[in-house]
Order: structure tokens, then sequence, then C-alpha cells
């Protein structure tokens, strides 16, 4: 690449606004012919490239390049205004690196940091929903390397930034949440000195997880230098500064507590002593997920010398899969008498267990009946306990669809975590894995018709092209923490090898697994790689192999912040493309021996933010202060502009404008997944407007729900779909978001515009068949409590999931942290109706005012299941590595003597008088010089996140 300062760079790019403009008018007319003279040959190519009929194929490559948007600009230096601090700033001077950076949150509330009368506000800023606040950005150059100006810092933002307060600094927008600083001609150098940057920025930072990992360095003549204290996917304490004070709060007032040992002490007080109550045969009993009916006899059956499944009527695989996880944690010789044998004459999906003093007998109204009976069985062996008790169990789940998402495209998750996983989906009977292969961020499914997809779409690099432009010629652009390296979980991809292995380790444990491809909006991945994949083929812009029209000018921004990433549903590239990809991956089933029942197209957010609810005109006549200005001229509608939409509206009487492109494309897409012999299409609910089941080609149609429920939209909504035909799964964010906290404190990781937290008690209490009755045992987002009334009538759901969305989970540990125990508590839900959840009535109503839920009754359960989660099964997650959150105790010194308690009463608990050596909590312990607690994995090998007392 030439050598070129960024100053003769920028020039560059301005000198070739005129050409790009005349060769972007080539492109527009070469578009709008293509696809009357070439047609699909089914790998997203054309059969005649090389008709004379056909438009001159087009070699530009500039929809792979991407220049930087420049950011609003207020040229202050901003040590010298209020909305700067000199911690971030000492933090960054201390740091033993000669370059380094640090992050910090200044003011989390854009109300206290522009008030009345200042002049500015949010909503001047075009912050959606009037929403800002103000960090700084420290920079430090001890040794003066960066004084020659002559480089850009790039940067991860997952807010948006709306101004940078800066007299030597510049920010721009390169897409997504890639950004880049770099010197203006005011620079003055560094001078040994750490400089700052002030940034506005949509939204708050709540979550230290907020802050993305990896700046790097990129000079002029191309070398990349990574800051090396940013570059950690697992502590953010090394380049940002706590959150801490008001600024965890999400709004002054907020009445959610942040939790501390004495909020967690208080909250932990009912479940401890419910726990205290139960003996050590109720827990052992007390198997999870909890079935419909156990008598406890009398006695214990000595289980020592080990049983075995082996012989029985179940299958060889799923012997194997039962035998690895039995291994674990006790014997698998057969020692105790074990039958299990397929009864067809019990009920469907049924089972019974019956322990004796003379051995184990297991029925099962098929084979996956009987495997979740030998689970069952699992479940009643405490580790380090050579007996279980005598007992009779009978049994059926409540959902036949009991479900868990994974996204893996946003950070790619290995075979090993998805198979640990699907481990402990069957140990608790959970029977589908829904995986989201595809998004914005990554491809992650070998597609063998379509290479590109993976060698571009399944890759996150920086790399520059000749003007100095960020290039996508051969991975995506580097998003959320991954960096300027392809070294990590930004990067990666399933083979179709590995995915017919996944395909069949499932089938094993009676899983279906889901794919997943994300579309039209959240398919960036594949607009990029197809995009390549044209110019591979010799025609960049050829929209029979495309999946974005080259000729649409339209302006959007998703709710990634990202311009380019929804597909077109008006160009023939875009139908081959899906076709190919359904027909593949049906393939890959097929060559594993296992059916594809449902195909999820995804479907969510095809949208432009500027054109929703959160902004306004500048000049409309009716503003209000809680919605951002904007120039609303400056924005269409995905697809707006798009020649080819309007050329496919123009010429079919059925689809009379823009608004009716989603549902149509609907139905062409399953129109497709039919064809491929596929019996049912699933998407997000927001995909389908006024589109009933009965309207698509396909024999069944689902719906996986993720609005909140905590507004009236939200629980009301749901029975709709359900009565318009669509299979229903609930997938509720306020509740089975896992990406979500656990609990409400800047060091925890995920997420959280639906609610603040979600912990495992709070997805036992979820009462998913009648969501108004949530509102009596939860408070909403803003910490406030909420109500609900069922208007209509309530046809049966199919079943529940929960959701794991993988933006800031970037390791095998976040993964494990993130998902247990909470899938338990899920399990829980969706095998069992818990005695306290109250059938759906229409007109009843609940609120935080009502008293219709029996609490007691919920605590007990929660308790009795916590116990057993504790004593039992966690030792058992332990003998599989799986790395679970372990929870933060809580405690009092009240009239000196320290007492702690946990959500998981079992737990082993200790307690630091230095900080630094810890002793086993012991009732009785004198708080006298206590300054720490913590608590310890159930085998006691891992420690959890100290928490410091405050005396």
């Amino acid at each position: 690449m030439p050598v070129l300062s960024h100053r003769h760079i920028m020039m560059k790019k301005n000198s070739l606004k005129l050409p790009t403009a005349l060769l972007f008018s080539a492109v527009l007319a070469a578009g709008c012919g293509s696809s009357d003279s070439s047609t699909p040959d089914g790998n997203g190519g054309t059969t005649n490239p090389t008709d004379p009929t056909s438009p001159t194929p087009s070699t530009d490559t500039s929809a792979l390049s991407h220049a930087g948007k420049p950011l609003p600009q207020n040229s202050v230096n901003p040590a010298t205004t209020a909305l700067y601090s000199d911690i971030g700033r000492a933090k960054a001077e201390a740091l033993p690196d000669n370059l380094a950076v640090v992050y910090e949150v200044i003011e989390n509330h854009g109300g206290d940091a522009f008030p009345s009368g200042s002049g500015t506000s949010c909503s001047q800023l075009a912050a959606e929903y009037s929403s800002c606040s103000v960090t700084n950005l420290h920079i430090k150059d001890a040794a003066g390397v960066l004084n020659d100006g002559n480089w850009k810092l790039y940067f991860h933002s997952i807010r948006r930034i709306l101004r940078v307060d800066s007299d030597e600094f510049s920010v721009s927008l390169v897409n997504g949440d890639l950004n880049y600083l770099e010197p203006t001609e005011a620079f003055t150098g560094f001078d040994g000195s750490v400089k700052t940057i002030g940034l506005v920025t949509e939204f708050n930072h709540l979550i230290e997880s907020d802050f993305m990992p990896r700046y790097w360095l990129v000079s002029d003549d191309g070398t990349v230098t990574m800051i090396n204290n940013t570059d950690d996917d697992t502590d953010e304490s090394g380049y940002s500064v706590a959150i801490s004070g008001d600024n965890a709060k999400s709004y002054n007032g907020e009445p959610t507590p942040i939790a501390s040992a004495s909020t967690r002490f208080e909250a932990n007080a009912d479940v401890e002593s419910a726990a205290s109550n139960l003996t050590a045969l109720e827990i052992q009993s007390r198997i999870i997920p909890r079935p419909e009916s156990v008598v406890v006899g009398t006695g214990a059956l000595d289980i020592g010398s080990g049983f075995s499944f082996a012989g029985t009527d179940l299958s060889a695989e799923s012997v194997a899969a039962l035998q690895a996880r039995q291994t674990q944690f006790m014997s698998t010789a057969a020692g105790t008498a074990l039958s299990a044998t397929i009864d067809a004459s019990l009920a469907v999906n049924s089972y019974t267990l019956d322990v004796t003093a003379a051995g184990i007998a297991i029925s099962g109204a098929d084979e996956t009946a009987l495997f979740n009976g030998a689970q069952s069985l699992l479940a009643l062996v405490q580790p380090g306990l050579g007996t279980i008790p005598v007992l009779s169990v009978q049994d059926a789940p409540r959902f036949t669809f009991r479900g868990m998402h994974v996204d893996v495209a946003r950070n790619f998750h290995s075979v090993e975590s998805l198979e640990s996983l699907m481990d402990q989906m069957a140990a608790y009977k959970l029977n589908k894995l829904h995986i989201h292969l595809s998004d914005d961020e990554g491809w992650r499914l070998d597609i063998p018709s379509l290479p590109e997809l993976t060698s571009v779409g399944g890759r996150r690099a920086f790399a520059l092209d000749g003007e100095g432009n960020v290039s996508e010629a051969a991975s995506l652009m580097p998003q959320l923490g991954s960096g300027p390296g392809s070294d990590n979980q930004g990067s990666g991809f399933y083979t179709s090898d590995q995915f017919v292995s996944l395909l069949r380790y499932a089938a094993a444990r009676k899983i279906d697994i889901i794919p997943e491809f994300d579309m039209p909006a959240h398919a960036r991945a594949a607009v990029v790689a197809m995009r390549a994949r044209a110019v591979n083929l010799g025609d960049a812009d050829d929209i029979n192999v495309r999946v974005d029209d080259p000729a649409d000018t339209s302006r959007y921004l998703t709710i990634q912040h990202y311009d380019d990433g929804i597909l077109n549903p008006c160009i023939p590239g875009t139908y081959a493309f899906i076709g190919t990809v359904i027909n593949d991956v049906k393939a890959m089933y097929d060559e594993a021996g296992v059916t594809l029942d449902i195909f999820h197209m995804g479907g969510d957010e095809a949208r432009n933010v500027f054109t929703g609810g959160g902004f306004q005109d500048v000049n409309a006549s009716d503003k209000v202060s809680y919605r951002g200005d904007i120039t609303r001229s400056d924005w269409e509608f995905p697809w707006e502009n798009s020649p080819a939409c309007n050329s496919l509206i123009a010429e079919n009487a059925g689809i009379q404008s823009r608004e009716v492109l989603q549902p149509y494309f609907v139905k062409e897409v399953a129109k497709l997944v039919n064809d491929a012999g596929i019996p049912a299409m699933y998407a997000y609910q927001d995909i389908y407007d006024e589109l009933d089941a009965g309207d698509l080609a396909t024999q069944r149609a689902g719906v996986g729900y993720w609005e909140r429920i905590a507004t009236d939209a939200g629980y009301k909504n749901i029975n709709e779909f359900a009565n318009r035909g669509y299979e229903t799964v609930v997938s509720v964010p306020d509740f089975l978001y896992f990406d979500f906290p656990q609990e409400v404190n800047p060091e925890e990781r995920g997420y959280y515009w639906a609610t603040r937290y979600t912990d495992t008690r709070k997805v036992f209490g979820f009462a998913p068949e009648n969501l108004p009755q949530n509102a009596e045992t939860s408070v909403n987002r803003e910490g406030l409590s909420w109500s609900a009334t069922g208007e209509t009538n309530s046809p049966a759901f199919l079943g529940m999931q929960g959701q794991l969305w993988s933006e800031t989970v970037r390791t095998p540990e976040q993964f494990d942290y993130m998902l247990f125990p909470r899938v338990i508590a899920l399990a829980e839900r969706a095998w069992s109706k818990g005695s306290w959840e109250l059938d759906y009535a229409p007109g009843q109503t609940f609120s935080g005012d009502t008293n219709l839920v029996d609490k007691n009754a919920l605590n007990e359960d929660y308790a009795s299941f916590a116990a057993a989660l504790a004593e039992k099964e966690l030792s058992k997650l332990d003998a599989a590595g799986i790395q679970y959150r372990i929870s933060v105790p809580g405690a009092s010194t009240a009239a000196g003597q320290l007492s702690m308690n946990s959500d998981l009463p079992g737990l082993p608990l200790e307690y630091s008088t230095d900080g630094t050596s810890f002793l086993p909590y012991e009732a009785g312990a004198s708080a006298n010089g206590v300054v720490a607690i913590r608590a310890r994995s159930a085998d006691g090998q891992r420690i959890g996140r100290t928490e410091t007392l405050t005396q």
C-alpha cells in the first residue's frame, strides 16, 4: 500500500467525490438491466455471463471499502469543561505501558450533563429518546511516538457517538461500532502527557462489559500496533474506570438498588429460611425439573456399585450419552439391577421411574420418554453419597418445545461449547437447541455452494485498501471488541462435517437443532460475503449473485448502527442465495440421518431507527423533549430508493407499496422452505406483520416471541399470534434473555435494554402461560410496579425458550457464566408448572398491589429447587467442567456479628479480614475487621466475585 499521511488520504477521498458519483450512475444502469439477461444457476452465479446483450460486468469493488464519516465536533479542550475527570487521566498515566488508553464514564445522565438553559440537550444532539451520556477517552503516549500525527486510533463503541469534544482530535464512524480517532491540524503533540477526548454517547453505560476491548493504532504506512492494556477479553478494569456512584443508576431516583452485601442478605433471607426447614431426604428426592408426581417411600437403595443403562431399550448412542454423564460422578458398572423398557401403553411423552429395595425400573412411552426417565434417575444421585431414596415417579412434560437459543454469530462458540451445553440440556430435559448461525457480525456455517459466506463472512479482521479505507474484500471489518486480528472468537465457523457431527450428537441426547439464518435484517455478513462473491465471479454488481441492490440509495441505520446490512427482497440473487442455503443445510441433516423439521428465518428489526418513535424532525411543530432531533428528510425506510423494489411494486398488482415487501419476502422464503421438504418455518414476531400462519406455504409456522411483557403491547400481542395459527414459543427478554446481567451491579456482564437483571430466581418464578401474573411478582426495567390484564383468549403455547445473545460473550468461560445456573431454572419451568402458577383468565388484573399469587408457595418451591441445585446439581456441573456463575453472597454485620447467606443455600461461603486470605464462614462469626466476602463453587475449586464490605 502507498505510504500516505492521514491528511493526504483525506484529500484523496475528497478528490474522489465527482468520479464516485459518476461511477455510481453507471452501476445504477448496470444493476437495473442485469436481471433481464442472466439467470441464477443455483450456486449464486449466472448461466450466461458472456451474453453480448448483458451489461458490461462491473469490476468496481467500492462496495467492499468503507471510508469514515466524520462525527459532529465541538472544538474545545475537555479538560477546561465540567465534563472531564482527572481519575481516568491519572489511571492512564500510572499504567506501565508507554502507549495506553483508558475509557471513563463521566456522567450517565444527559439531563445532568446538559441542564436546562445550558444551550445543549440530548435531544438537540440527536440522541434516541433524548437519552445520552458523557465519557472521556484518555490516551497516553509517554514516549511521544505519536507526535508526528500520522496515525489513526481505531476502537469499538456500542454506543453511537453523538459529539466529539476536542480541539485536537476528530472521530469518524466507519460502520457498526467501529470508529477511529485521528489528530486534526490543531494537534500539538503529546510530549509525554495524556490527552483527553470528550465523547457524548447515546444512552448510557451501566455495566462495565459495555466497554469493548481492543484499541489499535494504524500508522500511515499501514503498520498496526495493538494498545496492549486494551487487549483483554475478560477484564475491562485494565482499560476503563469502574462505574460507581450515581453513574451506576439508570436514571436519577431509580428505585432498583445496586446489588450489595446488604441488599442480597435481605433478598436471600426468605429462601435461606425455607431451605433450612428441608430435610436431607427432601433435598435428595427433589428431581430437577420437578416431575408431575413423586411418592417417596421408606429406605434407600445402595448404588455404590453403580448401575448401567446398557442392554436396555435405549439406543446405543443414547446409552453412550447417559454413561458419559454418569461416569463424571458415579460408577457405570452394573452393580444395581436396572431395567429400562418402552411401554407404548403409556401416555404420549410420559415415563415412570420406580426405585425399590430390589432395584430400578424405568418405563417410557417411547425412547425419548425413556431417556428422560433415565435422566430423572441420575437427578436422584447426590455425588459422594452411595444411595438414592426409594420412591415412585410418574411424569410428562409441560411443553413439547423446551428450548435454548445460542447466538454464535456475534461471537463464535466452539463445537465443544455447544456439545457441553447439550449435555446439560439433556440432563435437565431441554429438547430444542436453536442456533443463531448468522448476523451482521458473522456467518458461522460452511455452505459448500457459497464458500465466501465463511471465507469472508466467517472472519473479522482489519484491512485497508489502497486509498486507506477499511476493506472487507477478504473478511468482515472488526466489531464488538474483536480488534484487528482474527485470533479470537470474533472469527470462526463450523465446517459441514462438524455440523453433521453436532446433529448426531444432539440426536443421541434427544435434542433437535433448529438452524437460524437471520433475514432480511441482521444479515450484513451475508451481504458483504455475497458482494465479495460477485467480485470473485467477475461482476461486482450482478444482482443474480448479490443480495443487496447496488443501485439502492436508501439511507438507513439499523439498531446496531449499520447502514448496509439488510437483504433486498426484490432481486433474484436474494432468493437464489436463500434457496442454496436451505438446500445445503437440508443436505447436512440428511447426511446426519436427522429430520430438519424447522427452518428459522430470524426476521427481527428490519427497520431504520431514525424512522422510529425515538426521533422527531427538527422542524416539527409538535416537538417533545423526549425525542431526538433529526432532519427526517435525510433518512429513508429500507428499500425505499431501491430501483429493483420500485420496479417490483410497479409490475405486481399484489404488491401495492414498500410496506408490503416484508410480508411478500416472508411468503417467498416460506415457499423455498416448503420446496425443500421442510414442514415448518419459524421467525420472530416482528417480521410477520398481518400474515396468518395459513398464508404461508409451509405445513406449519411458528413464532419466537421476544417482546418485553412489562408493557401493554408485550403481554397482549402474544395471544394474537397464537390465535392466528402460529406455533408460539415464549422467549420474552425481561425474563428469558440470558445475555442480561444476573444482578444490578456494574461488575456483571451483559446488555440491559429490557430489564436491569435476570437471576436464577427470577427465571424460576416466571409464569409462561399466564403472562399477566408476572406483574404481581416482578418490576419493570425502571424498577417500578406494572399492571397487566388479560384481554383475549390464550390458546396453548407450544413452549418456551431461553435466549443467549453473544455481543458481550467472548470466551468459553463467559459462555458458561451467562448460561448457568439460569438454564436449569428455564428447564424447570419448561417441564413443570408450579403450584403457584394461576391459569390465564381474560379480565384478570395483576400488579404489585394485588395478592393473587401464593408467594409463600413460590418461595418454598424455589427454596427446594435452590437447595437441590446447591447440594446435588452444581457439583455435577463442576464434574462436567461447567464454569457456572457462583452467586455473590449477602452479608450483615449487625450487632457486631457476621451473618452470610446465598440465593443458593448450601454453597461454601467465605470472609476475609485483610482482603487476601479467606476463612470458611460459620454462623456466629464476629464481624470485627471483616472487609470482604465471597462464595466458592460446590466442589470448592473455584471462587466467585469478591464483594468488599462497607462498614
